[in-house]
Formats: C-alpha cells, sequence, structure tokens
C-alpha cells in the first residue's frame, strides 16, 4: 500500500466513528494535560531541567497503559470491531499486563531518551520499536522483552517505509500544533492510519511466511 491507501483507508475507517474517536482522543490528553500541569522547570537550572525530564519520563511510563488503550481503541476500529473511551483504560485490566505494558514502554522511552542525544539514533529506536503497542495487544503470549525482539524483527527492512509515512504529515503536523484543538483532530486520523500500517505489514509477513 502506498502512503496514499494507507490515509484514505484510515479515512474510510473514521466514517461514522469521527464523534467516539474524538472523544477517545480529548479523554487522553485531558488526562496528560492533568500530569503535565504538575511539571514545571526552570530554563537557568540544569537541576530542575534534569528533574522535568526525569518526571516527563516516569509520567510516559506511569501513564502507557492509557497510550496503549489509545492504540487499542483504533486498531479495533480498522478490525471493524467497536471501541470507546472505556477501551483508553483496558491496559490496566490486570496487574501481570500493566506491568508488562510498563516494563516496555520503560525500556523503549529509556533508548530513546538515550539515543535523543545525538537525534539519528533517537530516530531510528523509535521507528524499531514502533509496533510495540500493536504487538502488547495482538501477543499477550510474549513477554515484554520477546514483544521488543519481534517489533524489531517486523520492522527489519521496513523503517524507511514507516519514516515516509511519518514525513507524509509533516505539514498536517506543523498546521496541528499550532493549536492544541488540531492535534486532537490530527489524532485518530494519524493513529488509525498507523494501524493500518501495521495490519498491512503483519498480512505482509504472514504471506511471506506462508509461501516459504
Amino acid at each position: 500500500m502506498t502512503n496514499l491507501q494507507y490515509k484514505q483507508a484510515a479515512l474510510a475507517t473514521l466514517k461514522g466513528k469521527w464523534l467516539t474517536a474524538l472523544s477517545i482522543s480529548i479523554i487522553y490528553f485531558v488526562i496528560f494535560a492533568l500530569a503535565a500541569s504538575r511539571m514545571s522547570f526552570d530554563q537557568d537550572n540544569i537541576d530542575s531541567m534534569l528533574r522535568f525530564v526525569a518526571l516527563n519520563i516516569v509520567v510516559t511510563i506511569v501513564l502507557a497503559p492509557v497510550t496503549l488503550g489509545r492504540t487499542i481503541a483504533y486498531l479495533r476500529f480498522v478490525r471493524g470491531e467497536s471501541a470507546g473511551i472505556g477501551t483508553l483504560f483496558e491496559g490496566f485490566a490486570s496487574i501481570r499486563f500493566y506491568l508488562k505494558t510498563m516494563a516496555a514502554y520503560t525500556l523503549v522511552t529509556l533508548l530513546v531518551y538515550i539515543g535523543s542525544f545525538l537525534i539519528l539514533p533517537a530516530i531510528y529506536f523509535y521507528l524499531m520499536y514502533r509496533l510495540v503497542p500493536f504487538l502488547l495487544v495482538d501477543r499477550p503470549d510474549l513477554s515484554f522483552v520477546q514483544v521488543l525482539g519481534e517489533s524489531r524483527r517486523m520492522m527489519r527492512g521496513h523503517k524507511w517505509r514507516l519514516a515516509k509515512l511519518y514525513l507524509s504529515f509533516i505539514i498536517w503536523g506543523i498546521l496541528a500544533l499550532l493549536s492544541t484543538v488540531g492535534v486532537v483532530l490530527l489524532t485518530p486520523y494519524f493513529d488509525t492510519t498507523m494501524a493500518h500500517f501495521y495490519e498491512q505489514l503483519k498480512k505482509e509477513q504472514q504471506t511471506a511466511t506462508r509461501s516459504a
């Protein structure tokens, strides 16, 4: 599929579901906004900035199940299943699942943060582990370490393909960043497109395995 086809498929998926999708997006950002409102830093104080970064990482990890819930919702839309605001909190369904989600997000977040000092490694790690949320949903049989390994395997040879999909949203992203409303509106569109990317890649690899 081309980038245009992914986007067209996403818009077709969201037809008749925009209200629900936007509700999920709004609640998600409200939760993170409330968490972020507790954080501040003094740009002239390095200790203050380091504490801010550390807090940011902690919030990202603690609220990882909510981020995963967002993935679950849009993946269900793509699969023709129902989802709602409650789907956001399915990452808290069990202690085991919650801990596995936190562990996976912790490793990925730390790798991306460490790589961010050189920029390119951060992008590389981000693309390599971009399928982790989908695999946490689809492969409950795997440990969090195996989930990371499966994401690496699936993304082998496809990182540039995903990067181009991201780049195709760059103008939309710039426009969205002009206001919070723009980000909220873009999120369902982008996340549904990502869900289609995952489904297509999984289908291709399953077909290749059967043909081998």
